[in-house]
């Protein structure tokens, strides 16, 4: 069975067996063909560098697609981020 034949259980099931590489390989396939659970498990594999190389920008990107799709745990990650963001911009001094 390749990749392309996979599901979304059959990720979660290499996932609970810490087969993280391949958790993320059948995720990336589901993702990139547009599944909204796919791009948030990876993206949360991404932010966490689990099974995949731990990558902020690549994490967001996928929370975002997913978010976009109306992902409830999506749009919470992406929105608490977001804020984290904007507080963590210096504020000029005022002259």
């Amino acid at each position: 069975m390749n990749n392309y034949t996979k599901t979304l259980a059959d990720g979660l099931s290499a996932y609970e067996q810490r087969n993280y590489k391949q958790a993320a390989e059948i995720w990336a396939v589901l993702a990139n063909q547009g599944d909204a659970e796919a791009q948030f498990s990876l993206g949360v594999m991404f932010k966490n560098g689990i099974g995949v190389p731990q990558n902020d920008t690549e994490a967001m990107g996928w929370l975002r697609k997913s978010a976009d799709q109306n992902h409830e745990h999506a749009k919470l990650i992406v929105d608490v981020i977001d804020r984290e963001s904007e507080d963590n911009i210096p504020v000029p001094p005022q002259s």
